[in-house]
């Protein structure tokens, strides 16, 4: 029997912040998703400011009990819809790269905090520590933001607690197309799963976010691809094809832990 999801991948420009124009757009695109039927919607990393890497970001910085997460969760909840979001998060003297996971009844079940701080963001945030599976009604997800993607250790020790599709939220920038394409394939295949990747798109300052959001399957193949302008997807994907992906080829299964540990690893 299928297990069907049907995920928004909101591709769109942000204004760098202007919380108030990104939270609008926000509310809408929620709406426009489950009027498109979709199951959950993914944005990009930070939407809610935009990525910029100077002292104003900790200006931005929200709790999860601030004015934009809870209008999000009212949002989600009115319209029984998921929602995956980035934002900064503050928690007192620290200022992480988050993203918020939203049920359909507009709780917050988790909050993953970026853990690989790519260049300039070292100096901003506060380096996240837990890589965990989020339970839901679906079946088991994972949660990435960007640069956490290119280090295989992240999405393993996401599939071995049993995670069924990553989701990552990105703000990758020109020439780092080939990047988020290798790794978003590389990481299904590797892990019998589904990766799901949502970039924004637009100029801000000297970077130029190209887009290409995509749904990959476990055996690597391209379920959707977008291109370089504002988009809202909805891709369906079967869960079901992550056991069917194994066969003779199962990397979880043929790992020697034991030996890679011995070597250091």
């Amino acid at each position: 029997m299928a297990r069907t999801l049907r995920i928004a991948l909101a591709q769109l420009k942000c204004e760098l912040l202007n919380k108030g124009y990104n939270l609008k757009r926000s509310l809408e695109t929620i709406k426009e998703a489950k009027q498109k039927h979709a199951d959950y919607v993914l944005f990009p990393e930070l939407f809610l400011t935009g990525y910029i890497m100077n002292e104003q970001i900790k200006d931005f910085g929200e709790t999860v009990e601030g004015e934009s997460m809870q209008a999000i969760c009212a949002c989600a909840k009115e319209y029984q819809i998921g929602v995956i979001f980035g934002f900064p998060e503050k928690q007192e003297d620290c200022l992480y790269n988050s993203a918020v996971f939203i049920n359909k009844n507009g709780e917050i079940v988790d909050v993953y905090r970026k853990t690989h701080l790519y260049h300039e963001e070292q100096k901003h945030f506060t380096s996240g520590d837990r890589c965990e599976v989020i339970e839901a009604p679906e079946g088991k997800f994972g949660l990435l933001i960007t640069y956490d993607l290119e280090f295989p250790e992240m999405a393993r020790l996401l599939a071995l607690q049993g995670a069924e599709i990553i989701f990552i939220l990105s703000a990758n920038m020109v020439p780092y197309q080939i990047y988020q394409h290798a790794f978003v394939h590389s990481r299904a295949i590797e892990n019998h799963l589904f990766t799901a990747v949502t970039n924004k798109v637009g100029l801000h300052i000297d970077n130029i976010f190209f887009g290409e959001s995509q749904v990959v399957a476990p055996d690597g193949k391209t379920v959707y691809k977008a291109g370089n302008n504002e988009i809202l997807p909805v891709v369906e994907i079967d869960l079901e094809e992550n056991e069917r992906s194994k066969g003779i080829l199962n990397y979880l299964s043929n790992r020697r832990p034991e030996f890679y540990r011995g070597h250091g690893l």
